[in-house]
């Protein structure tokens, strides 16, 4: 059996967590949170990677994205809320001064460094790892052919738009598109953002980023090997 995994990951203790503190809550979506947290030190890690987060106190902790460039302390995420999700009824009271503890980066699905076109493919809170691989490519002024596909339920449940749109005149090689499964908007793909894959004419050396709930990433796999792409350029993470 293979698996994609370091097996440092695997095989090394846990490394100490990380005193950070909230520093903003704010709903930016519907049913869908902005967190930002000032860490005790900057954290290096791979756009794409995650942390768990864990309120002070708390029984629990939760996995989430950075969206932010690596290498800073100021850490940002978005958070689905969920009802009676234990991490969500935290973030309705938390408040700016709140401490929490960090993890350490960790995951696979980061950005790889490679002379290839990308397609990342993203549903709800799946832009937030976009976002800092986005981020990262523009501050490395990167000319790398990129489609964003971008999925909501509806255009209240888009966020970021404003920064992805910035991102786009940073980046003039990226092309950003949108699908919303109600209410789409002139310009809007009305459907999923898998639906627009096998439309895209993409060049069988793509690699394809996957990110969001686990029916649209397993619906996004089909479409990028309909395409003629090969599994093994897949990339995946789902979020439950």
């Amino acid at each position: 059996i293979e698996l994609p995994y370091d097996s440092s990951e695997a095989l090394s203790e846990e490394p100490a967590p990380i005193a950070a503190e909230v520093t903003a809550v704010e709903q930016v979506a519907a049913d869908i949170v902005r967190l930002e947290v000032q860490a005790a030190q900057a954290l290096v890690f791979e756009p794409g990677q995650y942390v768990r987060i864990q309120p002070a106190g708390a029984s629990f902790h939760r996995s989430y994205p950075m969206a932010n460039v690596p290498g800073t302390d100021r850490l940002e995420f978005f958070v689905r809320l969920v009802g009676g999700g234990a991490f969500s009824d935290w973030l309705a009271t938390a408040r700016p001064g709140d401490a929490v503890t960090l993890s350490t980066p960790h995951g696979t699905f980061f950005l790889r460094d490679e002379d290839r076109p990308r397609l990342f493919v993203a549903g709800g809170t799946g832009v937030a790892p976009f976002l800092s691989m986005l981020r990262s490519l523009a501050a490395s002024a990167s000319a790398q052919p990129t489609t964003l596909l971008v999925g909501a339920r509806t255009p209240g449940h888009l966020f970021a738009m404003d920064e992805l749109q910035r991102l786009g005149r940073q980046l003039p090689a990226l092309d950003l598109q949108i699908a919303v499964e109600e209410q789409a908007a002139p310009g809007c793909h009305a459907g999923y953002a898998t639906d627009l894959i096998t439309k895209l004419g993409l060049d069988p050396a793509t690699r394809v980023y996957l990110c969001g709930p686990p029916p649209m990433v397993e619906a996004g796999r089909r479409a990028a090997e309909a395409a003629g792409l090969k599994r093994a350029d897949v990339l995946c993470e789902r979020f439950t």
